[in-house]
């Protein structure tokens, strides 16, 4: 574990201690150590969301809950983790640490690399300083496998997944000079960053619930970068997430919201929508009609009066339609 070089008072460096006990013997699956850096009765309170909403009122539930980890996996884990933007506010026998834990790889798919914001206070007791109250969230957006960059409002890269750093060699649509990401093709450079900005601009409590009421839940903006040799969209989406800005690239997108949108504006029939469905998701004529259980020239048909009212000739043309109707 590293912790960025700072001045502690004796008091913050025994408390940084607890901390840093509290996390080494959970990854060493030591109870009796880990036990010990908390106060074990109905004055401790956690919040925990790493995954799902966890609360305990009271430090039993709690301490069931981490053995009942522990046990799920008993072998310990030597896995790198770093601590940063620590910062630690004594006052008399009170104090509470706010910080940024970053875990690594761990070769275990139940415990994949995860980026989480910390609070703890802690009080002073015979001495000794103890966890009362625990509160721990993750950046979700940050443990996608797929392709994802996090980047802030000038379009500098600020991390980026392993999935993305190979995506990135064979996807035609982005690339990254001097740490800042841009389209490859200079004519769709200025929608991204635009998308980019305008991301930006929702990250605020209000803003995003507004965006987000809007576009069903979540806040993605498309954007366009052109075709790949063979004629295809390139596209990547800007989406918000834990107050940041991630553009994904390079995966099949999720349209169901904007076929349902499509639907509604465009007076599709359900039957229309399904056909438009099939060919979004790249399946040819003979498998949508076996999934609609119907001939292969009543899916034409569909498709062939879904194009007419949506206006588009083609798979391309309709992928971008479709994606249009986002945030």
């Amino acid at each position: 574990m590293t912790v960025p070089q700072q001045e502690f008072s004796e008091d913050q460096l025994a408390i940084l201690k607890v901390i840093t006990a509290d996390f080494d013997s959970y990854l060493a699956r030591d109870k009796e150590t880990w036990i010990q850096q908390w106060v074990p009765d109905h004055r401790f309170h956690s919040i925990m969301e790493c995954g799902p909403l966890q609360i305990a009122e009271g430090f039993e539930s709690f301490r069931d809950n981490i053995f009942e980890a522990m046990e799920a996996e008993p072998t310990p884990f030597d896995v790198p983790y770093t601590r940063e933007n620590v910062k630690i506010i004594v006052k008399g026998d009170v104090a509470w640490a706010i910080f940024d834990e970053m875990v690594g790889e761990t070769g275990n798919p139940f415990a994949p690399p995860i980026l989480t914001h910390n609070v703890r206070v802690l009080i002073r007791e015979d001495g000794r300083w103890r966890i009362a109250f625990h509160g721990c969230w993750s950046v979700r957006q940050r443990d996608v496998q797929t392709p994802t960059i996090e980047v802030d409002a000038a379009c500098k890269v600020v991390w980026m997944n392993g999935a993305a750093q190979k995506a990135l060699q064979g996807f035609g649509g982005l690339s990254v000079s001097n740490g800042q990401l841009r389209s490859a093709k200079p004519a769709f450079n200025g929608d991204l960053h635009d998308k980019i900005a305008r991301a930006h601009k929702l990250t605020g409590f209000a803003a995003y619930n507004l965006a987000a009421a809007q576009g069903g839940g979540t806040v993605n903006l498309h954007v366009d970068l052109g075709e790949d040799p063979e004629g295809q969209p390139l596209l990547c989406w800007v989406k918000v997430s834990d107050g940041r800005v991630f553009v994904l690239f390079d995966a099949a997108p999720d349209l169901g919201n904007q076929i349902a949108v499509a639907q509604i504006i465009f007076g599709l029939s359900d039957a229309q929508a399904q056909a438009v469905a099939g060919i979004a998701a790249g399946l040819d004529i003979p498998k949508i009609a076996q999934g609609m259980g119907v001939s292969a020239n009543t899916v034409k048909t569909h498709i062939k009066r879904a194009y007419e009212k949506l206006d588009v000739g083609s798979q391309v043309d309709l992928l971008r339609k479709l994606v249009g109707l986002g945030v």
